[in-house]
């Protein structure tokens, strides 16, 4: 018997995969109040679930992409992205590169005639490439549909948090992106350290190429952790890689050139974004210039950064799914010329805004505040006699960021913390930060 230990659209899922694999298993939360874990053989639990609760205790705690990864049939490739912020950006990116190649190989008929007893048979490899993970899709959703139809799943883009990847073992990767370090979920996990260690699992079980931020190597160091260099491709903002971003230039290899200005995206953080899967693509032999033709097909992903609506010459961007600080300041320097009325807080991840003064001063004109970190955020505003309200709700958040601004401003919701116990999960935020919208008048 397995415990499906928490309850939710993931764990569904998960009772769903099990119930199609003929698992006898059950789903239970805390609300239960369980007397007996001895019963279960193994127990999935929910990655919010911290790990002082009782369950660990038991031993025989795991999670899907455990639990799920040896379902997977042996000729798939998993590209995992994972580390602090930037991971969804990134996973979209190479998941539309990918498909992109794919479609491409398609048209150019490359398909595969094999030889039956019966005699000539064409067959039509139809070559699938997955988004899963943290990415909406959970994992096992992804196992369950690849075994139903039994698809030539070549490609799956696993977009991996530090919960997830907390207590894995099995899981392996064929290739994986450490976009960047920064103090995260100290809520969830007792020490940076446990933080680190916890993302390093995915490094160690890659096993043909890792890409990785320098800077994530200059943290390890701080921090006295073990980094092992074998099998790994740096990037950075930095001259002396042959893999590095100057200005708004990408190179790879010291002179193949990308321009993020030519491409959707915008901002610093999004060149490192393009830089780390355009090194993926590299890695798997994908022609750059077809690379750089792709992602002038690649937009703004949902809830990143994404214009949603104008009114009376003031622009409304949900960037809903900045869950921390360091993405805050992503989303405040991805706007040059526009002055920024900022709705931001929420759920409260022992996270630091103070070292955002600078950039606040320089580009928010006013701030709406909410809930839990608002008592965290305010200070920088305060300190530095930036302007600031107490907001209740995110139709009041709306309704006085409107009121606070001017023509050619910019409202941006860029929380920079959780959604949890105000919204289901940042789409519910960004739902209700577009119906406060659609309620002004």
């Amino acid at each position: 018997m397995v415990l499906i230990y928490g309850k939710g659209k993931v764990w569904n899922s998960l009772k769903e995969f099990c119930d199609y694999m003929k698992i006898d298993s059950e789903i239970k939360d805390d609300s239960d109040d369980i007397k007996d874990f001895w019963i279960y053989e193994k127990i999935i639990a929910s990655p919010w679930i911290p790990p002082t609760n009782k369950i660990y205790k038991t031993w025989k705690v795991t999670w899907d992409l455990d639990f799920c990864y040896p379902y997977l049939p042996e000729w798939f490739r998993i590209i995992s992205i994972t580390w602090t912020d930037w991971k969804s950006t990134t996973a979209w990116i190479i998941y539309n590169i990918l498909k992109q190649e794919l479609e491409w190989k398609e048209n150019l008929k490359e398909r595969k005639e094999e030889i039956s007893e019966t005699g000539n048979c064409l067959i039509v490899w139809k070559k699938w490439v997955f988004l899963s993970g943290n990415f909406d899709e959970p994992f096992s959703k992804t196992v369950l549909e690849i075994n139903k139809k039994w698809l030539r799943a070549w490609f799956i883009v696993v977009e991996i948090s530090s919960f997830m990847a907390f207590n894995i073992e099995q899981f392996s990767s064929d290739y994986s992106i450490f976009t960047n370090f920064e103090t995260d979920h100290l809520n969830w996990h007792k020490d940076m350290d446990e933080y680190f260690e916890s993302k390093l699992k995915i490094f160690r079980n890659t096993s043909r190429k890792s890409i990785v931020n320098l800077q994530v190597l200059n943290k390890a160091k701080e921090l006295w952790l073990n980094f092992n260099l074998d099998n790994v491709r740096f990037f950075w903002s930095d001259n002396e890689l042959k893999d590095r971003v100057e200005d708004s230039d990408i190179i790879v290899s010291w002179r193949k050139k990308i321009n993020v200005k030519e491409t959707n995206f915008r901002g610093p953080y999004n060149a490192l974004n393009i830089l780390s899967s355009v090194l993926v693509g590299n890695e798997m032999w994908i022609c750059f210039k077809r690379m750089k033709n792709y992602l002038k097909n690649i937009y703004w992903l949902a809830h990143r950064i994404e214009f949603y609506k104008e009114i009376n010459w003031i622009r409304f961007i949900d960037d809903s799914k900045s869950t921390s600080a360091q993405s805050l300041k992503a989303a405040l320097e991805t706007f040059d010329d526009w002055k920024i009325i900022l709705i931001a807080g929420w759920s409260d991840k022992w996270d630091k805004f103070d070292h955002l003064w600078e950039i606040i001063k320089n580009k928010v004109k006013h701030a709406e505040l909410i809930w839990q970190t608002k008592e965290v955020i305010w200070k920088v505003f305060a300190d530095h006699k930036i302007s600031f309200h107490y907001s209740e709700s995110m139709d009041e958040a709306v309704s006085e960021a409107y009121k606070k601004s001017s023509k050619w401003d910019i409202v941006l919701l860029s929380p920079g913390c959780a959604s949890f116990w105000l919204f289901k999960d940042y789409l519910d935020r960004a739902d209700k930060f577009k119906e406060a919208i659609n309620n002004i008048k």
